[in-house]
C-alpha cells in the first residue's frame, strides 16, 4: 500500500490533467440540514429536520480539469449493475481518446464490463492506491457540494435534483483547477 502511494505520487507530475477523469460517488439524503447556525445569545437555535422519513440518494459524477461531467442521481445505493450502466450510458459519451479514468477501489468500480466499455472509447482505467482519498481530485468538490445541499435543505428528490443542477452551474473551471492542484496534479 505504501509503495503504491509513493509510486502514484511520483507519477502524478507526468499525467496530463487535460486527460484525467476522476469518478466518485457521494451519498445525499432529504434530511440534510446545516451543521451550524446562529441565534440570539441565550436562545436555542431551532430548525426543522425530517424525523425518520428521508430518502437516501447517490450522486455520481466525473471531474475533468475544467468541469464536472456525466452527473447521475440514483435513489438508493450504488450497485455493480448501476455503475456499469452509468459508465456505458453517461460516462463513455464524454470520454476522448487518451483519457485516463481514475477510480477508487469500490467493488462496483471493478464490475465486469466497466473497463471494457471505457477502453472501447479509447481511454484507460487506473485505480488509485487503497486508502488514498487525498489523491482523488473529485473528493474535495464534494465538501462544498454537500454544504450547499445542506443550506438549500431540499426535502424531495426533485428538489435535490434542481439543487444539484444549480451547484454544477456554479462550479467554475478555476475552482476545479484548484481542486486538481490540491490533490497534487499539475495545473493547466
Amino acid at each position: 500500500m505504501i509503495k503504491a502511494r509513493r509510486r502514484w505520487i511520483r507519477e502524478q507530475g507526468l499525467l496530463d490533467p487535460a486527460h484525467l477523469v476522476f469518478i466518485d460517488e457521494t451519498s445525499i439524503n432529504t434530511s440534510m440540514t446545516r451543521l451550524r447556525g446562529r441565534s440570539p445569545r441565550g436562545e436555542p437555535l431551532v430548525d426543522r429536520v425530517p424525523l425518520a422519513h428521508w430518502t437516501t440518494i447517490t450522486f455520481v459524477a466525473a471531474l475533468r480539469h475544467d468541469k464536472m461531467v456525466a452527473p447521475m442521481v440514483i435513489e438508493g445505493a450504488m450497485t455493480s449493475e448501476l455503475f456499469r450502466a452509468y459508465v456505458e450510458q453517461f460516462l463513455v459519451p464524454t470520454l476522448k481518446r487518451k483519457d485516463i479514468v481514475i477510480l477508487d477501489h469500490l467493488q462496483a468500480h471493478k464490475t465486469p464490463g466497466v473497463r471494457e466499455a471505457i477502453e472501447r472509447a479509447g481511454a484507460t482505467v487506473r485505480y488509485l492506491p487503497q486508502y488514498s482519498p487525498d489523491l482523488n481530485a473529485i473528493e474535495t468538490p464534494f465538501h462544498p457540494f454537500k454544504a450547499f445541499l445542506r443550506s438549500v435543505a431540499a426535502r424531495t428528490v426533485p428538489a435535490i435534483r434542481r439543487a444539484i443542477r444549480s451547484y454544477l452551474r456554479r462550479l467554475t473551471p478555476q475552482e476545479i483547477a484548484n481542486h486538481f492542484r490540491h490533490a497534487g496534479y499539475a495545473s493547466i
